[in-house]
């Protein structure tokens, strides 16, 4: 059963809905036109908006993502040192490294070169849904600065994250931000995170996901045609039992392969601190 919702749209909720029945918008169709602040995505949770605080933690959500944070084994000096270093690499410096990157040579279709992230608390929340068993690997397909790479690896579940980027600019600035990140918990005696590794290339063909236990798809502005390729990939790669998690996206055309996982038919509505808008995820797992 697939949420009622077309699988060429991306879809955000109001921050505080916590399932279906809050109140539910749909936004940025990978054929629209519509541009927010001069990007190819009108998505109101990607544009351009004023910076949030730094720590900007408020309302019930920030006792439970600690709670959360601790459970799954990222400390507060973990934490920390995730935000220095990426501290000049917030979501709007990653999307203007992405816009010039595609302006001088345009390596994708439409707008998938565009940029989105999850803060580290909603990265936490979305990695303990997955359920992932310790030991097991985590893929990001179109890892950008490298930051839910870096965040799957902090807890130390996996024994390998892997990230692969297709614009060259953004994955620079993630492989400097993985070496500063290891030089910071070694220098302050904090546990090393699991073996990261980042590569530029293009994640439909120079990326095998066959040994991944969870993959994760910030798929918030792929057009059809690089969703029709993307599920394609899917099902022929990942192995039974696997889990998938996209962002803003439902599987259209590997129904049979996949099945929906999780509590409420496996979606999930997470909060950002730099939006109003909750993002969507959903949750599958390989059949």
């Amino acid at each position: 059963q697939r949420h009622p919702v077309g699988p060429d749209m991306e879809t955000g909720t109001w921050a505080g809905a916590n399932s279906r029945t809050g109140k539910t918008a749909s936004r940025c169709g990978s054929s629209t036109t519509a541009q927010f602040n001069s990007s190819p995505c009108s998505s109101p949770w990607l544009g351009r908006r004023p910076k949030a605080p730094a720590r900007a933690r408020v309302g019930p959500r920030a006792n439970s993502s600690r709670r959360l944070a601790d459970d799954f084994g990222v400390s507060v000096g973990h934490e920390a040192a995730m935000e220095r270093a990426f501290a000049h690499l917030d979501r709007d410096a990653g999307l203007e490294i992405a816009e010039r990157s595609h302006q001088a040579r345009q390596r994708v279709q439409g707008s998938s070169y565009f940029y989105g992230e999850l803060d580290l608390q909603a990265q936490l929340e979305v990695l303990a849904r997955a359920e992932a068993s310790k030991g097991g690997v985590f893929v990001d397909l179109g890892s950008g600065l490298g930051k839910m790479v870096l965040a799957a690896a902090l807890p130390g579940v996996f024994s390998e994250c892997r990230g692969v980027e297709i614009l060259p600019e953004l994955h620079e600035s993630a492989v400097q931000a993985r070496g500063a990140l290891l030089s910071d918990l070694a220098g302050r005696g904090l546990p090393p995170p699991s073996e990261v590794s980042l590569r530029c290339g293009d994640m439909l063909r120079e990326e095998s996901v066959a040994d991944a236990d969870v993959v994760f798809v910030f798929a918030t502005c792929f057009p059809p045609e690089v969703m029709s390729s993307l599920e394609a990939k899917l099902s022929e790669e990942m192995r039974r039992g696997a889990r998938l998690v996209l962002v803003s996206k439902q599987l259209a055309g590997c129904g049979a392969d996949f099945a929906p996982f999780g509590d409420n038919n496996g979606y999930l509505s997470v909060s950002q601190r730099h939006s109003k808008w909750n993002l969507d995820c959903f949750f599958y797992v390989r059949v």
